[in-house]
């Protein structure tokens, strides 16, 4: 989940377990090559977005005269992409990450993201027992015994290689 100071008065939330962000969607072989192209490309580049209030505005932070085409589900937005009614999908970077893994050749990134965003597990406020466990499972697995099925699930569905953590001083204490 999203963390928000909204959401923040109504769950607890555990420790971050990922940093997100929007990225862009692109096929192989389309017309504009990478985000320098995109932005010269102005007026005449469609994103196509996942409908929502702020996706206008969102879409124009990186892009501020592409023509913005939004759709009332994610299937639709990337279709919109495959069949070339869009020039790129603005969509989570991990869903970029994970479309290019899935199909090997057929799209591309370029290497620019925006409006970064907090992931984050909630809970129940007041349930500090297994706010406790939650937070222990995700440390472990980032940082600790657990580390290996979480860097080989980075690698699989993201093409990720993450790094070993350090042995020694805690990072958290540095």
């Amino acid at each position: 989940m999203t963390v928000t100071a909204e959401r923040a008065q109504q769950v607890a939330f555990t420790l971050p377990y990922y940093r997100e962000g929007v990225g862009l969607l692109l096929t192989k072989g389309g017309k504009f090559a990478d985000y320098a192209a995109l932005q010269a490309g102005g007026a005449d580049v469609t994103i196509s977005v996942l409908q929502n209030v702020y996706a206008e505005d969102m879409v124009h932070q990186a892009l501020p005269e592409a023509k913005v085409d939004q759709y009332d589900s994610v299937d639709l937005m990337y279709q919109a992409v495959n069949s070339g009614r869009a020039d790129a999908a603005a969509t989570d970077q991990s869903s970029v990450k994970y479309l290019m893994v899935q199909n090997p050749g057929r799209y591309r990134s370029p290497a620019y993201a925006w409006s970064p965003q907090t992931y984050a597990c909630a809970v129940k406020r007041g349930d500090q027992d297994w706010l406790n466990f939650v937070n222990t499972a995700l440390h472990e697995a980032m940082t600790g015994v657990e580390f290996p099925t979480y860097k080989a699930s980075f690698k699989q569905w993201f093409g990720v290689d993450l790094p070993e953590p350090a042995i020694g001083f805690p990072v958290e204490f540095k």
